[in-house]
C-alpha cells in the first residue's frame, strides 16, 4: 500500500513538473510589445545609430527613382533573445521596390541589445518607419497612395495618428537628424548620474499644422530627472514638416523613444 502511494506521489510530481515546464516554455516564447516594456531592445549606440546604418546601406530602387516614389515604409520585426532580427514584415507598403529594399537592409542589421522584462531576456516586437526621400524633388501626387479611410472632408480639429498616415510629419532632414539634435542638446541630470539611471523615456506629442510641437507627454517614465530633460529638449525643437492628409496640413500625434545611456 505504501509503495502504491509513493508511486502515485511520484507520478503527480512528474506531471506537475511537466506542466510547469510547458508553461515556462510558453512564457519563454511570448513576444512583448516594445512600447510597454521596462527595458525595450535597443540598437548598439542608440536609435540615431540605427537610422545612420539604414542610410549608409540603403540603395534607392531604380523603379522608385523613375516613378518619383517617396514616403515611408512601415515595418515590424521581432528582436530575439540573442538580439537577432526575425519575422521582418512590411505593415504599410510604399511600392516601387522600396518595401523590398527596407527589408533587405534590415536583414543586414547587426544584433540589437535584447529586451528585458522582470530581469529576463525576452522576445520583443518592434515597429519603425523607414523614410525614402529624393533630395530636391517633391513626391509625385500621381503615384501617392490614398490615405486609408480618408473619404470625406478633412476635419481641422482631428488629431490623427502618424502610423496610419501616408504623409506623416517629419523632422527636417529625417529622423536621424532629429535624434542627432536630441543628442547634442541633452544634458544628463546629476541625479540620474548619481543613481546610475539608464534606459528609455517614451514620449508623445502633437505636431501642429504649422509644424510646432504641442501637448508633449511622458507615456512611460524613467525617473531621476530624465523624463523632464527629454521634455525640455523636445520643447526647443525646430518646427517639423507637418503631416498631410489629402494635400492639407493636419494635426498628428507622434510617439518616440528617447534613450539615455551613461558615458563609460
Amino acid at each position: 500500500m505504501k509503495k502504491l502511494i509513493f508511486s502515485s506521489l511520484i507520478a503527480v510530481l512528474l506531471l506537475s513538473f511537466c506542466q510547469n515546464k510547458a508553461v515556462a516554455q510558453v512564457e519563454d516564447n511570448t513576444v512583448y510589445n516594445f512600447v510597454s516594456m521596462e527595458n525595450p531592445p535597443s540598437y548598439p549606440g542608440g536609435i540615431a545609430n540605427f537610422y545612420k546604418f539604414l542610410g549608409d546601406n540603403m540603395k534607392y530602387p531604380q523603379q522608385a527613382k523613375d516613378d518619383n516614389v517617396q514616403g515611408s515604409v512601415y515595418v515590424s520585426f521581432t528582436v530575439e533573445k540573442d538580439g537577432s532580427l526575425n519575422d521582418i514584415k512590411v505593415d504599410r507598403k510604399l511600392g516601387g521596390g522600396t518595401d523590398e529594399e527596407a527589408v533587405r537592409v534590415l536583414k543586414l542589421s547587426k544584433r540589437w541589445n535584447p529586451g528585458m522584462q522582470n530581469g529576463k531576456v525576452v522576445r520583443v516586437k518592434y515597429n519603425i518607419p523607414i523614410k525614402f526621400s529624393i533630395p530636391g524633388k517633391k513626391p509625385n501626387p500621381k503615384v501617392a497612395k490614398p490615405f486609408d479611410g480618408s473619404a470625406g472632408p478633412v476635419n481641422e480639429n482631428t488629431v490623427y495618428s502618424f502610423v496610419s498616415m501616408e504623409n506623416p510629419p517629419s523632422y527636417p532632414g529625417g529622423i536621424a537628424n532629429f535624434y542627432k539634435f536630441m543628442g547634442e542638446n541633452m544634458k544628463y541630470p546629476k541625479t540620474a548620474i548619481d543613481n546610475k539611471t539608464e534606459g528609455t523615456v517614451y514620449l508623445s506629442f502633437v505636431v501642429e499644422k504649422d509644424g510646432s510641437l504641442n501637448d508633449i507627454k511622458v507615456d512611460q517614465k524613467l525617473g531621476s530627472g530624465l523624463d523632464e530633460e527629454a521634455v525640455r529638449v523636445l520643447r526647443i525643437s525646430k518646427k517639423w514638416n507637418p503631416g498631410l492628409l489629402n494635400g492639407q496640413p493636419v494635426k498628428v500625434k507622434y510617439n518616440i523613444p528617447v534613450q539615455f545611456k551613461l558615458p563609460k
